[in-house]
């Protein structure tokens, strides 16, 4: 196939055959811009370098994976160890309550002892979770915070000037300073006029 075009420097028409295109796009190969000219040798030795380079890091690459997963697998199996380790210590504490309950109901008391006893079974049990970090939500006599205090009753009242709890009909809860049970609360509102 045969082709003309204008010679860039004389002005004169050139042919061109499709062997002279396919030469010339031959001829532009990287090694031909470097200035290094490959032998076939050479090219099946540096194709040999990259495959052997290829297949080692694919092998790495393989390796890595298989590392990861059992990187998962072993953080996995740590995390459910430590999880029932605290669970285990947490139980432990709460039956010495269980073992007081257990005494409690078993003594032959009156009933002032018994509510004595009762008290400090309770006090006992806030102390252990306190320990573990988990406090009291103070409400009644503070201004209604629907973050820590849930409304159940609401009335109106003349003496308060906010919305302000009255009274606790369920304590609520924080652990690690995040609510894990609001207050269940009755709360009064300015009386209007």
């Amino acid at each position: 196939m045969k082709s003309e075009r204008q010679d860039p420097r004389g002005g004169e028409k050139c042919e061109n055959t499709q062997n002279e295109r396919d030469m010339t796009e031959d001829v532009v190969t990287p090694d031909a811009m470097t200035g290094e000219a490959g032998t076939p040798e050479d090219l099946e030795e540096r194709l040999a370098e990259a495959e052997a380079k290829a297949s080692e890091n694919w092998n790495m690459y393989l390796r890595a994976l298989a590392d990861l997963e059992n990187f998962k697998r072993r953080t996995a199996r740590d995390l459910a160890f430590h999880i029932r380790s605290g669970k285990k210590d947490m139980i432990l504490k709460l039956l010495t309550v269980v073992d007081d309950m257990e005494r409690a109901l078993a003594a032959e008391a009156d009933y002032e002892a018994l509510r004595e006893g009762v008290e400090m079974i309770t006090r006992k049990l806030l102390d252990i979770l306190s320990a573990e970090g988990v406090k009291p939500i103070e409400a009644v006599g503070l201004p209604f915070d629907p973050n820590f205090h849930e409304a159940v009753v609401v009335c109106d009242d003349r003496d308060v000037d906010i919305d302000t709890v009255v009274e606790e009909f369920r304590r609520g809860y924080t652990y690690e300073d995040e609510v894990i049970r609001a207050t269940m609360a009755h709360v009064a509102r300015p009386a209007d006029d």
